[in-house]
């Protein structure tokens, strides 16, 4: 009889621990899933940045650079800094490529890479060039015009300045926001540019001669 009695203690002592396990196992599946749910969400305030939210921030970002490096002793944190900015804010690689168009195919993993760095040094100078008379209150945002699918131009130009040119930022949708990928100046694309200036230098020498035209462009502070 205290065997029955032990025997049946133990299978619901049993069935009550199964429980007691199942329900744990349930509310660990519960907590999980409430947070992958709150990672997901969007944190409060926080929204995708717009075409022209993106090209202003990049803009601001460079001018203000501009302004709090100025002095010639600072010239090659800037050019560093700036370059980040060019790194993270285009679409840079495809920018390289589709300038140094078909003979990129049949340079070196090696030689690309160089390529890439130098253009987008290249690439750095010639922003700065373009805004260094601006402030961020002189930039005027005139227009976000669609293109194509994922494709969006920017229009902006000087407020109030004597300078009297329009430059279009063309930004591309990638990974959930936009990255900048061409300029226009007056409507002649920088990346159309660089390849008619590219291809002239490849059709009278080499690829190494390339090389020595874009570290001469852009300089090192």
């Amino acid at each position: 009889m205290n065997i029955a009695l032990r025997m049946v203690r133990d299978m619901a002592g049993g069935a009550v621990e199964r429980g007691r396990m199942k329900l744990g196992g349930t509310i660990l599946f519960a907590a999980v899933l409430c947070l992958l749910i709150v990672l997901c969400l969007p944190l409060p305030g926080w929204t995708v940045q717009t075409p022209t939210e993106t090209v202003q921030g990049t803009v601001n970002e460079v001018l203000y650079l501009l302004t709090e490096l100025k002095e010639t002793s600072r010239a090659g944190q800037r050019q560093w800094e700036i370059e980040q900015i060019v790194r993270r804010a285009f679409n840079y690689q495809e920018m390289a490529e589709r300038a140094l168009g078909e003979v990129g195919a049949q340079a070196t993993a090696v030689d690309r890479r160089q390529f890439i760095r130098l253009f987008v040094q290249v690439l750095r100078d010639d922003v700065v060039d373009r805004l260094r008379d601006y402030t961020a209150a002189q930039v005027a945002y005139l227009a976000e015009q669609p293109e194509e699918p994922g494709r969006v131009r920017v229009l902006i130009a000087p407020a109030g300045l004597a300078i009297d040119t329009r430059m279009a930022f063309h930004l591309i949708h990638r990974d959930g926001g936009w990255l900048v990928d061409d300029v226009s100046i007056d409507g002649a694309s920088i990346v159309a540019t660089y390849r008619a200036q590219f291809s002239r230098i490849l059709r009278e020498g080499s690829f190494l001669d390339l090389m020595e035209y874009l570290k001469l462009k852009a300089p090192v502070a």
